[in-house]
């Protein structure tokens, strides 16, 4: 069956547009589906089944055609970056697949004929690839067809992997010898390993269809212009001819692609793991041996009049998980128009145009929106031909479209925007006489950095190991970084923090409180939040005021932060002040499998027992956990917790419940608006967010500001200057939680650093009617709160 434009399937619901393409097991075509009030855009792949007399053929056919339906439909949830299987159905003689369209381009329109990529985009590309395939085959599925025309560049940048081969396998079964067989192998001529062919697919088949991919990429290549060693049938692509020059490669990525590529499948590479480890090494191989500093000393050397700004422009071309403007990284919502359009000027270097549209979304009654104001900072930078520095801030953004990052993503929002107030306390000096619109201004402090301004890349580690690596190999590259403000949780700062110590560029931690970052010291760590063992020991002393002698931790072993924090909390309550640590079942907050009421009941057996509770705030199933068990409690024992808890989520919990639900709860915070240092900061705040803050944003604002003044000290910054101005013994920085300064050389703690305990009261003039307040002030009256 041959479909045509305007045919439609599925009871009117698909409606064909035109062929995408066809081959000898299946034709897909792009259609509309006519139930969705958007229409919008889906995929319909025709599978034809296998001609034959034999009744019980049609019959494995169809249970194996639905039998893959099945494994597509349920990979999605697994793998993000493949098309979402939408239905599966019979019709007509014909099997049909219905999935998501991914917009994009294939990337065989970026490869072959000549055209090459650069080294460091190869591997890159490899990466991207091989991260979606180590997803998939973590389910047990080959996906056989690999190659350029399947791999799908979409508007973020990233590849996604379309049209599975096993699915079409159907189209040649027939019986043979009494027995049902595939007649040919599935896959395409020339990405097929010999194996493959012989219809024995394996795992490592993949590895070596994206080998394949990586050569064309490296060298230019068309499958006719490979070609194979006789005696041992490798393949050979490193070469040159008379017309053609020898591909640049490192001998790193020769060594990988040709492992990927071996004709023994057993001598190949087993996993996809091994691959993207070899990748990675290969990848900070490079970067680490970048000569970082010489691209800053040429700054440096710049005439001090030049109208050129200093450093000078990056390209806007950006690597992924990184924007100065020119793409929205924060995602879960729908941006305002306005912002979209400033992006794509921004994008376009239309300046000009992107600052207007950035400040129209930020003025929009709606906006308030870190990122925006970022944005419109770095917009008007350009456009203004202002000399600037740059720094970066690097963010658990999440950009997946999941509901179990929402907190995540509104947690990151809090860092940026202590960061986007910093920036435009700085640029503000420079727009004073140029916009009267500019944010900020009547409120704000303004005092550029010795007549320059600042400029902030944002990056997203996603709150994943290899990207939390990725952004910080992509941020160390771009030579007029000169300092980084995270990463914000303890394991993404532990994932990352040397590959910005050994390029000598310094990070700058607004969240991370892990007693393993300065245990042993990194030259180039700094942190402005306080660390866990003051934690333990502020919620240990205030249980033991209460007469508690008896706790058991409820945590997150398994992340730096519960790890380290149990070993504090034991080491000063179990050890120094002789209180006992009792264990129950469920001590594990972050599994899956944990039980709140069970968690309960061993707790109430064991007599009068405190409970603490320090969920990893990037572990959503942690928070989740803590909450029930607070639920749960309704205020029979004790519980603290540390800075985590204090969010909105928890007042939306506790809200419209009895007091006694929170009565007896208690949080450990690094700084509260009522008993700032700052006296101005609260107010400064509120005027630019609508809030006074927290200690979220206090914290990041404070990183950015001891940047600042680190950047005013040197007549000529410079990475390694960043270092030692913040290390020096009289470096003292004015921040929204006071004086910031740091323990180096000893290590990059605070001095010092402001801390609290915080409670819950009522106040109906707040959100949720409740509000936390220092545990000093009984009442939302006594804190000074208007309530009535």
């Amino acid at each position: 069956m041959c479909l045509n434009s305007g045919d439609i399937l599925r009871n009117n619901r698909y409606q064909i547009i035109n062929k995408l393409g066809e081959g000898g097991f299946a034709t897909t075509y792009t259609a509309k589906d006519a139930r969705s009030p958007e229409n919008p855009l889906c995929v319909v792949k025709e599978i034809r089944p296998p001609q034959s007399n034999y009744p019980q053929l049609l019959e494995e056919a169809r249970q194996q055609f639905k039998k893959e339906a099945k494994t597509l439909r349920h990979l999605k949830d697994k793998c993000p970056r493949i098309p979402a299987l939408i239905e599966s159905f019979e019709e007509k003689g014909n099997f049909y697949l219905i999935q998501e369209y991914i917009k994009g381009e294939p990337l065989s329109q970026e490869l072959g004929s000549g055209k090459k990529l650069g080294e460091a985009q190869v591997i890159d590309l490899l990466l991207d690839i091989l991260e979606v395939l180590n997803c998939v085959h973590s389910q047990n599925i080959v996906h056989r067809d690999i190659k350029p025309s399947n791999l799908i560049r979409q508007l973020d940048g990233k590849i996604a992997v379309i049209d599975f081969g096993a699915v079409k396998a159907i189209s040649n079964l027939a019986i043979q010898g009494g027995e049902i067989t595939q007649t040919r192998a599935v896959g395409t001529d020339g990405y097929m390993p010999a194996e493959q062919w012989k219809n024995q697919p394996k795992f490592n088949s993949d590895i070596y269809a994206a080998g394949i991919v990586g050569i064309q990429a490296i060298a230019g290549l068309d499958i006719a212009d490979l070609c194979n060693h006789k005696p041992t049938c490798e393949i050979i692509w490193h070469y040159s001819t008379p017309d053609r020059e020898l591909p640049q490669v490192s001998d790193d990525l020769i060594r990988i692609l040709n492992k990927m590529l071996r004709y023994d499948f057993t001598k190949r590479y087993q996993s996809v793991a091994e691959v993207l480890q070899d990748l990675r090494e290969a990848k900070l191989s490079r970067a680490q041996s970048m000569p970082v500093e010489t691209a800053i000393v040429e700054v440096e050397d710049a005439a001090p009049n030049s109208k050129t700004p200093f450093p000078p422009n990056p390209p806007l071309a950006l690597p992924d998980g990184l924007s100065a403007g020119e793409k929205i990284l924060f995602t879960s919502s729908r941006p305002p128009r306005s912002k979209q359009r400033g992006v794509q000027e921004f994008a376009d270097s239309n300046s000009q145009r992107a600052f207007n549209f950035f400040k129209e979304s930020w003025h929009q009654e709606y906006g308030k929106d870190p990122e925006t104001l970022i944005y419109t900072n770095n917009a008007f930078l350009e456009t203004s031909k202002a000399a600037y520095y740059t720094i970066a801030v690097v963010l658990s953004v999440c950009r997946r479209n999941q509901n179990s990052y929402a907190l995540l993503s509104a947690q990151a929002k809090e860092f940026l925007r202590g960061v986007a107030q910093a920036q435009t306390e700085v640029n503000l000096e420079l727009a004073n006489s140029s916009d009267r619109h500019f944010p900020g201004q009547g409120f704000l402090p303004s005092k550029a950095i010795n007549g320059k301004g600042l400029k902030v890349i944002i990056a997203d580690d996603a709150n994943h190991e290899e990207e939390a690596k990725q952004r910080a190999v992509s941020l160390v590259e771009q030579p007029d970084i000169l300092a980084v403000i995270g990463h914000a949780s303890s394991e993404m700062t532990m994932h990352a923090v040397d590959i910005y110590n050994n390029n000598h560029l310094v990070s700058i931690s607004p969240g991370a409180a892990t007693e393993e970052l300065t245990s042993d010291p990194k030259k180039f760590f700094f942190r402005t939040q306080y660390t866990s063992h003051l934690i333990a020991r502020d919620l240990a002393e205030y249980l033991l005021e209460k007469n508690q002698k008896q706790v058991a931790i409820l945590s997150d072993p398994g992340s730096p932060f519960g790890a380290s924090f149990m070993e504090e909390y034991k080491k000063y309550f179990g050890g120094i002040r002789g209180g006992k640590i009792v264990w129950i079942r469920d001590f594990d907050i972050s599994k899956t499998d944990f039980n709140a009421e069970r968690a309960i009941q061993e707790i109430e057996a064991k007599g009068e027992t405190a409970i603490v509770l320090v969920p990893d705030p990037h572990v959503t199933k942690a928070v989740d956990n803590a909450f029930e068990i607070i639920k749960l409690n309704q205020s029979r024992n004790w519980i603290v917790g540390g800075w985590m808890l204090m969010c909105p989520q928890l007042l939306e919990l506790v809200s419209g419940q009895p007091q006694n639900l929170f009565k007896k709860l208690i949080c450990s915070v690094g700084w509260h608006p009522l008993n700032s240092r700052n006296t101005e900061f609260p107010q400064q705040t509120r005027s630019l967010w609508g809030e006074e803050g927290n200690t979220r944003i206090a914290s990041a604002y404070d990183a950015a500001r001891a940047i600042v003044k680190a950047l005013e000290m040197q007549q000529k910054p410079s990475r390694k200057g960043m270092q030692k101005m913040l290390a020096a013994p009289d470096f003292s920085a004015w921040g929204a939680t006071g004086t910031i300064e740091f323990n180096s050389p000893n290590n990059g703690d605070r001095k010092n650093p402001p801390r609290d305990l915080v409670h819950i009261v009522e106040c109906p003039k707040e959100l949720f009617g409740l509000a936390f307040v220092p545990i000093k002030y009984s009442t939302a009256a006594a804190a000074g709160l208007q309530c009535d």
